[in-house]
């Protein structure tokens, strides 16, 4: 039986900061005490990928002092010389390859990576007896000149200073962008100079640990403190300038987790129903007024979608006869995101677009209910948000409707 509408008013408050997805806890626990909370109410400790979340991380913490928070990384074997150590480049957008490394590796024939010297977790590229710019492993304390890596120009700048694999990670880091990574970075370098071998060993950004995320993701950005050395304890914590420090696991310290903020059900509902299960399972039915962020989250979202649109919490009340979001917040009708201005009825609910619909072609929900959009006229519709070529379109359908739907944690 159609409802008269689908009207429900939440009480809730997001704060500007939650969009991002991670999550400041200045509760202090223990390590293991962290990341049973993080699972618990969001989804784990917090996992770093890049320089860009690292600095997110900073801000967060900055009000509170910004040093000395647990974060999710964590050592998982005691043993230096480790055979599932993994090799990691130090841009981590760079993935390495171990069937193009093994080229490098087996040049001259010497039996790299050896661990020659005991546990050989860093890498320099130099002349050997046998081959021209080859790989070796090596201390990561012994000093070499590095190769820095230069995004902006595209080029690979050769660096006449000797330091230890850490302090050279940082100075191409701080001067530069990063380390020279990567086979292509590599070639480019060597198509740049085809004459010139290099006679001196020269740190690239390849290095191996066995460290790992709680999460179990496969980031492979590592910020240490380069003063102080990251095997001296298990878990790892930042601390004053984005640097990493390791400590014992059991000491208490506030931490970091990450979730994700919005959660897109691959389940057919109607509006209702997907009302009621993310206030059962989450927060809410996602709504975000005119929050640029967390307006183009949702659309990378509808796009995953297993339905042609997804329900979002934005739904028309009978009187006052105006559209407003779950959380009370008005929405005019003659809102720029609307797809049309029509189809203003008791009943109508508000979803984004999974695809960019043409003109007298709308599909049909799950109840067979949805009618053509000739002329940008939806009858018969709630409003849901569909995120197509141009994406960000409101658009209306019926509440009775059924498609997968987003949830906000």
């Amino acid at each position: 039986m159609p409802l008269l509408f689908c009207l429900v008013f939440a009480q809730i408050a997001l704060s500007a900061s939650e969009d991002l997805e991670y999550h400041f806890i200045k509760d202090p626990k223990t390590w293991d005490e962290a990341q049973t909370f993080c699972r618990k109410f969001y989804t784990d400790l917090a996992t770093v990928k890049n320089m860009k979340e690292l600095k997110e991380l900073e801000r967060l913490t900055e009000p509170d002092g910004g040093t000395d928070v647990w974060i999710g990384l964590h050592q998982t074997s005691d043993d230096a010389l480790d055979p599932n150590r993994k090799w990691l480049w130090s841009q981590p957008e760079v993935k390495y390859n171990e069937g193009e490394a093994k080229a490098e590796w087996d040049k001259g024939g010497d039996g790299e990576p050896d661990d020659r010297d005991g546990a050989e977790n860093c890498v320099a590229i130099g002349k050997s007896s046998n081959a021209d710019n080859k790989w070796f492993d090596v201390k990561c304390d012994l000093t070499h000149y590095s190769l820095c890596y230069n995004e902006s120009s595209n080029s690979t700048v050769m660096i006449q200073e000797r330091r230890t694999w850490l302090k050279a990670q940082q100075f191409c880091r701080e001067h530069h962008t990063d380390l020279m990574s990567g086979l292509d970075q590599q070639r480019q370098f060597h198509d740049k100079y085809p004459t010139r071998p290099l006679n001196s060993n020269y740190w690239i950004g390849l290095s191996r640990d066995t460290w790992a995320w709680s999460d179990r993701s496969n980031s492979s950005f590592r910020n240490w403190n380069s003063d102080v050395n990251p095997l001296n304890h298990k878990c790892a914590a930042l601390r004053a300038q984005g640097r990493w420090e390791s400590d014992a696991c059991d000491l208490k310290k506030p931490f970091i987790c990450h979730g994700e903020f919005l959660i897109l059900v691959k389940e057919n509902k109607t509006w209702e129903e997907a009302l009621v299960h993310c206030r059962e399972n989450h927060r809410d039915l996602v709504w975000f007024i005119d929050h640029e962020r967390l307006k183009r989250m949702v659309q990378v979202r509808a796009k995953m979608a297993d339905s042609e649109a997804v329900w979002v919490g934005l739904h028309y009340a009978c009187f006052p006869e105006a559209w407003f979001w779950v959380n009370g917040h008005y929405v005019s009708n003659t809102n720029e995101n609307w797809k049309n201005h029509e189809d203003n009825e008791c009943g109508m609910t508000g979803a984004v677009e999974k695809e960019g619909g043409e003109k007298g072609k709308g599909k049909k929900g799950e109840d067979g209910k949805g009618k053509g959009e000739k002329g940008g006229s939806e009858k018969g519709r709630g409003g849901k948000l569909k995120a197509g070529k141009k994406g960000g379109n409101w658009v209306k359908r019926h509440c009775e409707e059924k498609y997968n739907f987003i949830c906000v944690r």
